[in-house]
């Protein structure tokens, strides 16, 4: 698969020990910040994204800062919606805001470059509906399976995404990419937190 091999090749997928946003420790990281930087693979995964959300219907676009700005953004462009962004933190300075953007009475697509356990996409469907706007929908670039979309579900949001972990990381345990005591480390992963 040749987003996999980009993701190597351009170290946005990482094989070791990580500390994640919820807390957990994982045995690889995915870190798609950078993904925009790669136009190619990038216009790729968005035209993907695209497919993935056709008859969806909604307002703008939000994008969770920082790693869902990029994919938002060209998400946004393409469809022809307004953009906005979300921070998790409020500003301490200027307006103090978290949510830059007047979403009062849309319909939100909430977007981000990975989903784990879904605290972030929550915290902001709660930011969003604050200020009197409605997530109908979640897009992330991947969804790594560790509880997002049943989080999302509770909320009656659907989870969108573009790949599945279990696709990425089924291609990279069937290549020779990584050592053996890697592919062993996310094969026990992958036995205790895939949903």
């Amino acid at each position: 698969m040749d987003f996999v091999k980009s993701l190597i090749e351009n170290k946005l997928l990482l094989v070791g020990n990580f500390v994640l946003t919820s807390g957990k420790m994982s045995p690889y990281y995915l870190d798609l910040r950078r993904l925009s930087n790669y136009y190619d693979i990038f216009s790729e995964v968005v035209n993907k994204a695209i497919d993935k959300i056709k008859g969806l219907e909604f307002d703008m676009v939000i994008g969770i800062a920082t790693g869902g700005v990029p994919f938002a953004s060209f998400i946004a462009c393409r469809m022809g919606k307004p953009l906005g962004y979300i921070r998790m933190e409020k500003k301490s300075y200027g307006t103090g805001k978290a949510l830059e953007a007047d979403v009062e009475g849309k319909k939100i697509l909430l977007v981000d470059d990975v989903a784990t356990t879904g605290g972030s996409l929550q915290k902001a469907i709660e930011a969003i509906e604050s200020e009197g706007g409605k997530v109908v929908a979640s897009l992330v670039i991947v969804d790594r399976l560790e509880g997002a979309e049943k989080r999302l579900a509770e909320k009656g949001v659907k989870l969108y995404s573009v790949y599945k972990i279990t696709e990425i990381l089924e291609y990279l345990l069937n290549s020779n990419l990584i050592s053996e005591a890697d592919k062993n480390n996310i094969r026990e992963y992958l036995v205790k937190n895939i949903e």
